[in-house]
């Protein structure tokens, strides 16, 4: 690869092993009832893309290799996601909310997703 070339990630959304696409549908029923917050994951995950964006205030880590995009104003979107081989993101979970803080079921159901993942 040429010097300074830059070499963006791939964004891969979570399916269970039986191949339901779980944070697709996640994405589509954000989509319907906040259609603006939608919008503004999917810039998010665009941005994801490119290396400059993993980090605050976009991104936050979570622990374990588990990360935070975060979205929003006063209603807030989250995508947790994780970092694979070969320049890929895992996204494994997205949601809305009001508050600022991650409540921990949903926190949960993100690292539950990513060792289902990595246990395949």
């Amino acid at each position: 690869m040429p010097k300074g070339e830059r070499v963006d990630f791939s964004i891969e959304l979570y399916q269970t092993a039986d191949g339901h696409p779980v944070v697709e549908e996640e994405l589509e029923a954000i989509e319907r009832r906040a259609p603006v917050l939608h919008d503004l994951l999917i810039a998010g995950l665009s941005k994801l893309r490119r290396r400059e964006y993993h980090r605050p205030p976009l991104c936050e880590p979570l622990g374990s290799g588990l990360y935070e995009m975060r979205v929003g104003r006063k209603d807030i979107a989250r995508a947790a996601w994780f970092f694979r081989e070969g320049q890929r993101i895992v996204v494994v979970r997205c949601f809305a909310k009001k508050s600022q803080i991650t409540p921990p079921g949903e926190l949960e159901l993100a690292r539950k997703r990513m060792a289902e993942y990595l246990g395949r």
